[in-house]
C-alpha cells in the first residue's frame, strides 16, 4: 500500500511542477510597477542597481505569460523593448550616471504607460466582439 501511494505522488509530482510553471501576470506587473517606482527613487544609482535587477528578471518571466492570441506579438514586442532600455539603465547605474539613470527609466515609464493602453478593450468591442 505505501509503494502504491509513494508511485502515485511520484506520478503526479510532474503535474503539479507544470501548474507552477504558470506565470500570473497581474502580480507580475505589479511588481514591476514597484520596482520602477523604487528605482526611481533610489538614493544612488548603485542602490537602485538592485531594482533594475528585479525589474529585468520580471520582465523574463513576464514574458512566459499566456498573452491574449491578438495582442501577444504587441505585448511581447513591449517587454522586449523594456528589457533593452533596462539593459541602458543597468550600464548607466553601473557607470554612476544618474542623469542617464533617471532618463532610461523614464523610458520604461513611458513604454508601461503605452503598452498599457494597448490592452484596454474598447465598449464596442465588449458588445460585438
Amino acid at each position: 500500500m505505501l509503494r502504491l501511494l509513494a508511485l502515485c505522488l511520484f506520478l503526479l509530482l510532474p503535474l503539479v511542477s507544470v501548474a507552477d510553471n504558470k506565470v500570473n501576470l497581474e502580480t507580475t506587473m505589479k511588481n514591476m510597477g514597484l520596482a520602477l517606482k523604487q528605482a526611481r527613487e533610489a538614493d544612488s544609482p548603485q542602490a537602485a542597481q538592485h531594482y533594475i535587477s528585479e525589474l529585468e528578471t520580471l520582465t523574463e518571466q513576464a514574458t512566459r505569460a499566456q498573452f491574449p492570441e491578438d495582442k501577444a506579438q504587441l505585448y511581447l514586442e513591449g517587454l522586449r523593448k523594456v528589457q533593452l532600455t533596462l539593459q541602458s539603465a543597468q550600464l548607466a547605474a553601473a557607470a554612476g550616471d544618474n542623469a542617464k539613470l533617471q532618463q532610461t527609466l523614464a523610458e520604461v515609464e513611458q513604454l508601461r504607460k503605452h503598452y498599457h493602453k494597448q490592452r484596454k478593450v474598447s465598449f464596442w468591442q465588449l458588445l460585438f466582439g
